[in-house]
């Protein structure tokens, strides 16, 4: 007999073990192939650079519209507009808000990261290749502390304007 539990969005399955009148409690196990995966907040998905590009192409075009941008991010209701641009330029792809909100802030997050390292002293940008440039002993000491920015260095990050044009709030 089981008896599940939902904790958070972890769901625990509590196993007994019936002997005659008592039951004795054996161990919690994740369940997972009972657990509703819609819930999650964004859904993993593999981009093609094509999707990306239309993707990042109409993010840009709601900025310059000048209606979806709000103080601190974007009016409600952009992710819609986003999904229904996606599904005339690719009809069979599924691409749904969660998706595309997914990557927003994927490239966000890349963009604020990004935005953060070019004001430490010893790293600069270099627009022609589109990448960090730093000497190796500022990198060395660098990654010591944040070794989750690894990923930073020698990777080519060509929308970085394009992502600044859209996450930074443009003062009239």
């Amino acid at each position: 007999m089981f008896v599940a539990k939902l904790f958070g969005k972890v769901v625990y399955k509590y196993y007994y073990l019936s002997h005659s009148t008592s039951h004795t409690y054996l161990s919690p196990k994740k369940l997972f192939c009972n657990f509703d995966f819609s819930l999650l907040q964004m859904a993993h998905r593999a981009w093609s650079e094509v999707e990306e590009e239309i993707l990042l192409t109409n993010l840009t075009s709601l900025v310059d519209q000048g209606v979806w941008q709000a103080e601190n991010g974007f009016h409600p209701g952009y992710l819609g507009v986003l999904e229904n641009q996606m599904r005339v330029s690719f009809p069979e792809a599924g691409i749904k808000e969660n998706h595309i909100e997914g990557k927003i802030k994927k490239w966000k997050r890349d963009y604020f990261y990004l935005d953060a390292i070019l004001q430490i002293p010893g790293f600069w940008w270099n627009p022609n290749e589109n990448k960090l440039v730093v000497q190796n002993d500022v990198w060395n000491e660098f990654v010591r502390t944040r070794p989750q920015l690894r990923q930073f260095r020698d990777r080519g990050f060509p929308n970085y304007n394009r992502w600044r044009h859209c996450f930074v709030r443009q003062e009239n």
